[in-house]
């Protein structure tokens, strides 16, 4: 009986303690929305029936009078931001008391994935981004761009391989181009993406770490909550073996074929040369590669249907960006060149425009460093002040989509990206590819073969809404934010 009575005990003053520290927003004045025990406000994410990005972009539009709303990531207090003001101090002015993402992988349980920077930390971050920037200066992109035009030229026959009127899954197409650029632009090998009669086995690759499904967003779910001590004890790779055997199998046959002197213009020649300066492992060589296959293929394919989307949708930019087209390569003897693609800013509004609208990351996610006091909210008398281990969530889609920055945010104007509008922008306004010393590394590379495959598809096409398409709906899954149907479109050859 005394155990029964004990236990009964420890169970209620644990309730108590529980319900009380689900009190702590509103004790300290901060708006957010009710927590349910045990989950707090996560979990309509943790069984899939929501995307997160959906869950805190109708947050942010609930609250519209404050600069950040306060949440409860199972049992820890975790905070929203809403405010531009903030968003910039937190990115750019006091990066440091916010240095790193909110998410980091074990070397043990996955050595190749955490080489890419979006998983390091404090100096071990500092130092790799700064030697991995130099894979993407103007004049390494000048040198693969030739390759791009070639994927793109080829891109362009695989479609008019297929009868009129048919439907295709833009997504699907475009994973085909960007991991075929992608793989020619790093190892100068055909991966044949474009082959109908066999599969490529790096879109078999790329499939067995996107395509959505409940173990692969229980996984990355883990990283969010999973502390850092069990990370190296409990097994958790994101990547197959089959995976990781293809990449080493890659990178070890190439590097073994290639002189210390060849004349090579790719990316792993690039990372050859930095490898024999640095001084790092075949594993850290393997996994710099696999990090541009998994973030140029995914976010940029997903960023070029949105594109395909939205031009569906609003025809008439389409003969704007095509004449931009034509004059700008009229200049360059009809040649895709970096000058060129610099030149043809309505494209270039098209694309940022794609990712106001539909940004592949909805939700960008910090962990506090260092002490930090936030502004008052409507409610407070004194502000308070946030202790390192706290995470700091930044909703991109409902920033990019709120009228007092981008008024008419369901209307789709390329215009909105010009030179003088972006001039007079507030940093905080548009996080598409983040902002700060973390913004995204591959920026450069992403946007330039986006628009080679978008040069090339309106040059061919006139790109048409399906009748099939269905009205967009997240998929829960899903690491980027895409439509559960997927998104159907019809190219008619011009």
């Amino acid at each position: 009986m005394f155990v029964i009575l004990f236990l009964l005990g420890v169970v209620t003053l644990f309730y108590v303690w529980l319900k009380w520290h689900y009190t702590f927003w509103k004790r300290n004045k901060v708006a957010g929305p009710k927590p349910t025990l045990f989950v707090g406000n996560i979990g309509s994410s943790l069984n899939f029936s929501e995307h997160w990005g959906v869950i805190t972009t109708d947050w942010y539009r609930e609250y519209t009078n404050e600069p950040y709303i306060g949440y409860y990531k199972l049992f820890k207090p975790a905070i929203l931001v809403r405010n531009p003001d903030l968003i910039k101090d937190i990115m750019i002015t006091n990066f440091n008391s916010f240095r790193n993402n909110d998410k980091a992988l074990s070397k043990k349980q996955n050595p190749l994935l955490a080489t890419n920077p979006e998983f390091m930390q404090d100096e071990e971050w500092r130092e790799g981004r700064k030697m991995m920037l130099k894979l993407f200066t103007q004049n390494k992109i000048r040198s693969i761009i030739p390759v791009m035009d070639s994927v793109g030229a080829d891109f362009v026959k695989y479609i008019k391989s297929f009868p009129a009127n048919t439907d295709l899954n833009a997504k699907e197409i475009s994973v085909q181009f960007t991991t075929e650029n992608v793989i020619k632009c790093t190892f100068s090998i055909d991966p044949g993406c474009f082959n109908k009669e066999q599969e490529s086995e790096f879109l078999k690759a790329g499939k067995k770490v996107y395509t959505p499904s409940s173990l692969v967003a229980l996984k990355f779910l883990s990283l969010e909550f999973m502390p850092k001590w069990a990370m190296d004890i409990i097994p958790n790779s994101f990547l197959s073996a089959s995976v990781d055997r293809l990449f080493r199998t890659l990178v070890e046959t190439n590097k073994a074929s290639r002189s210390k002197n060849s004349q090579r213009q790719d990316i792993l020649q690039i990372l050859l040369k930095l490898q024999a300066k640095h001084n790092f492992d075949d594993t850290h060589l393997t996994g710099h590669t696999l990090s541009l296959f998994v973030e140029g293929r995914e976010t940029s394919s997903t960023l070029l249907s949105y594109a395909m989307y939205e031009l569906a949708l609003n025809t008439h930019c389409q003969k704007t960006a095509l004449d931009e087209i034509t004059r700008v390569l009229s200049k360059y003897d009809g040649q895709i060149t970096v000058e060129g693609l610099r030149e043809m800013i309505y494209i270039n509004g098209i694309l940022y425009e794609a990712m106001r609208m539909h940004p592949p990351s909805m939700v960008m996610a910090k962990i506090c460093t260092q002490r930090y006091t936030l502004p008052r909210t409507s409610a407070q008398s004194e502000p308070i002040t946030i202790d390192p281990g706290t995470v700091v969530n930044i909703n991109i889609a409902g920033i990019h989509m709120d009228p007092k920055y981008y008024p008419n945010p369901q209307e789709f104007i390329p215009e909105r990206f010009n030179e003088l509008e972006q001039l007079y922008r507030h940093k905080g306004t548009f996080l598409g590819f983040g902002e700060g010393p973390r913004i995204c590394l591959g920026q450069r590379f992403a946007i330039t073969q986006v628009k080679v495959a978008l040069v090339h598809i309106i040059q061919n096409f006139h790109i048409k809404r399906s009748p099939n398409q269905k009205p967009i709906v997240i998929d829960p899954q899903t690491l980027v934010s895409f439509p559960r149907d997927g998104i159907l479109v019809r190219l008619k050859t011009r």
